[in-house]
C-alpha cells in the first residue's frame, strides 16, 4: 500500500492507547487490552486490525543478537552521488542486514542502522556490499559498544496507572534465563516469523515452523528470556503526534555512567541512546518532538538533564524509509517487510 504524505493523520486518542497497551505488553489477549481500555475484546482486535492492515502500526519481532558475543550492530552515515539518493536508500532498503534506512539533513544523506553476526561480516558488508553500490561517495561506520535504550522501550504513554495494571494482571511471570545455547534452525525460523507478525500465533507460528505447540511456546518463552528476540510496537511517526526526530552525536567522558543513567530516567522525548566508537562523538541519542517548534529547545533541555553532555553535531530526520525491516511509505505506514536475518552472511544475502 502507498499513500501520499500529504494525506497523514494524527490517530485518534484511543487508537494510541491501543498502540501504547502492545507497546506495554506486544503479546497482551483482546481481553486485557479491552479490560484496559474498557471496551469489548472484540472491538478491541477489530480496532487493531484495521491499523495493522492500514500500516499505521504493526508488532515486530527484532533479532537482537545478543546469542552471540561477536554479534555486531553498528550506525553508518551515508553519502549519495547527487539525485540518486532515492535508488540507493530503495536499494538498500531490500537488504536483510539494514534494519533501519533514514534520509537526514546535514552532512550525510543517509543514516542506516546494521546488524551482523560478528565485526568481520561488518567489514565484508562495508567493503564488499555497500562499496560496490555506484550511487555511494562515502560512508562513515560507528560501531555501537552498548545499547542503554532503544526504540523498543518508546511509549506513547496514553495510559495511566490503573490501566497499566489492568494490562500487566494477570502475565506469566516471565522465565527465568536459562543455560546459553546455540540457536538452531528452527530458531532463527521463530523469529523471523515473529520479524513478520510479532503477534503471529502460537498455531500459525506451529505451521509456519513444522513444530509442535508445546515446543514453540517453550521456544518463545526461551528466546524472549534470553532476549534473542525483542517484541516491541511500532506506529507510523508521522501519525502518531510525535513527528519529528533528531539524532545528536554527543560526547562523554569515557567512564561517566551518571549522565546515561539520568538521560535514560529524565530526558523526555529520548528514544535512543547508544555508546559508540568510531569518531569524536560516543554517545548517540535519538530524540522525538511533537513540533519542529521543538527542535532548538532539545540542547538546553539536554544542558539540564545531563550537564557533562557536549553535543557535536545534530541532525534530522526527513523522512523514515525502513523501520527494523518495515519498509515504509512517504506517510511512514508499513508498506513491505524484509526479513531482519542478521544471521546470514551478508555477500550471499
Amino acid at each position: 500500500m502507498v499513500v501520499n504524505a500529504q494525506e497523514s493523520t494524527v490517530l485518534s486518542e484511543f487508537d494510541m492507547a491501543l498502540i501504547n497497551c502492545l507497546q506495554v505488553d506486544p503479546r497482551a489477549t483482546w481481553r486485557r487490552v479491552g479490560d484496559a481500555l474498557g471496551m469489548d475484546p472484540v472491538t478491541a482486535a477489530r480496532r487493531w486490525q484495521r491499523l495493522s492492515d492500514s500500516g499505521a502500526a504493526w508488532v515486530t519481532g527484532r533479532p537482537t543478537g545478543h546469542q552471540s558475543p561477536e554479534a555486531c550492530l553498528a550506525v553508518v552515515e551515508v553519502n549519495c552521488a547527487t539525485a540518486r539518493t532515492s535508488e540507493t536508500a530503495q536499494l538498500l532498503a531490500r537488504w536483510p542486514h539494514v534494519l533501519s534506512i533514514e534520509h537526514t539533513s546535514g552532512d550525510h544523506d543517509l543514516q542506516i542502522l546494521v546488524a551482523v553476526a560478528d565485526l568481520a561480516s561488518l567489514s565484508r558488508f562495508l567493503l564488499d556490499e555497500l562499496g560496490a553500490v555506484p550511487g555511494i561517495r562515502s560512508t562513515r561506520t560507528h560501531v555501537v559498544t552498548k545499547a542503554h535504550t532503544q526504540g523498543d522501550q518508546w511509549q506513547l504513554k496514553m495510559l495511566d496507572a490503573t490501566q497499566i495494571a489492568r494490562l500487566t494482571a494477570e502475565n506469566r511471570p516471565r522465565p527465568a534465563r536459562t543455560t546459553r545455547r546455540l540457536l538452531d534452525s528452527a530458531d532463527r525460523n521463530l523469529v523471523l516469523c515473529l520479524g513478520e507478525n510479532g503477534r503471529m500465533s502460537l498455531a500459525d507460528l506451529g505451521r509456519r515452523t513444522g513444530l509442535s505447540l508445546t515446543t514453540v511456546r517453550r521456544r518463545l518463552d526461551d528466546l524472549i528470556a534470553r532476549e534473542i528476540v525483542t517484541l516491541r510496537c511500532d506506529a507510523s511517526q508521522s501519525m502518531s503526534g510525535w513527528p519529528i526526530a533528531l539524532w545528536l552525536w554527543c560526547r562523554i567522558d569515557p567512564d561517566d555512567t551518571e549522565t546515561t543513567t539520568a538521560l535514560v530516567r529524565g530526558m523526555a522525548g529520548l528514544r535512543v541512546c547508544m555508546s559508540t566508537s568510531g569518531g569524536d562523538a560516543n554517545l548517540l541519542l535519538g530524540i522525538a518532538a511533537r513540533s519542529m517548534h521543538e527542535a532548538p529547545s532539545v540542547d538546553s533541555r539536554l544542558a539540564g538533564v545531563a550537564p557533562r553532555l557536549r553535543v557535536l553535531n545534530q541532525v534530522m530526520v526527513l523522512r523514515f524509509i525502513k523501520r527494523m525491516g518495515r519498509i515504509l511509505d512517504p506517510a511512514g505506514r508499513s508498506a513491505h517487510i524484509v526479513p531482519m536475518d542478521i544471521w546470514s552472511d551478508p555477500i550471499r544475502a
